[in-house]
């Protein structure tokens, strides 16, 4: 009988450690209802979208945060120029801040709750950052995709099965735009 219950305990153990769950980071092509790959996550961690608006010709980045099971929220934008589309007025927001460092105007605080978010990744200039890797996504899918990122949980090993391939992964020069040497 100790040889079944050292047994059953065994793969107990290791059932829950192959169970385990950890947030991932989904990117889907919103049209097609395809997954391109995922990212993981931990619960808190940040990711960012970077790219240049189309009429500033100017950067953009959006930073999310990881908020709950299946949550995220935009945290902070950053941008180098006010113009089209661009928010300029946050008088009516509480806990809003608006800062200027080395020329990125960013307004933090914002706690935008989203289920998901949407970009149509129209140009080569699109980066998606999460921890230290930062993807061009144009080397990830093809141009003209709408980009679906959501938040959604699975075992640890999800990431060796559909991980965001490291094609298109480099580093990349922050205020340049360009790959760093």
């Amino acid at each position: 009988m100790k040889k079944w219950g050292k047994r059953i305990f065994i793969f107990l153990i290791l059932l829950l450690i192959m169970a385990s769950s950890h947030p991932y980071l989904v990117l889907r092509d919103f049209h097609r209802q395809e997954q391109i790959g995922a990212v993981p996550l931990r619960l808190q961690d940040t990711f960012q979208i970077e790219w240049v608006h189309s009429v500033e010709l100017t950067p953009w980045r959006e930073t999310y945060k990881v908020t709950g099971l299946n949550k995220m929220e935009l945290a902070e934008t950053s941008f180098r120029s006010f113009g089209a589309g661009v928010p300029a007025n946050f008088q009516d927001q509480r806990n809003v801040h608006v800062s200027v460092h080395d020329g990125w105007i960013t307004v933090s605080g914002l706690r935008e709750q989203r289920d998901q978010v949407l970009y149509l990744i129209s140009r080569e200039d699109y980066m998606l950052s999460v921890g230290d890797r930062t993807w061009k996504l144009s080397s990830v899918l093809p141009l003209g995709t709408s980009l679906e990122l959501s938040v959604s949980w699975y075992p640890w090993w999800y990431r060796y099965v559909h991980g965001l391939a490291k094609r298109g992964s480099e580093k990349i020069d922050e205020y340049a735009g360009t790959t760093a040497e």
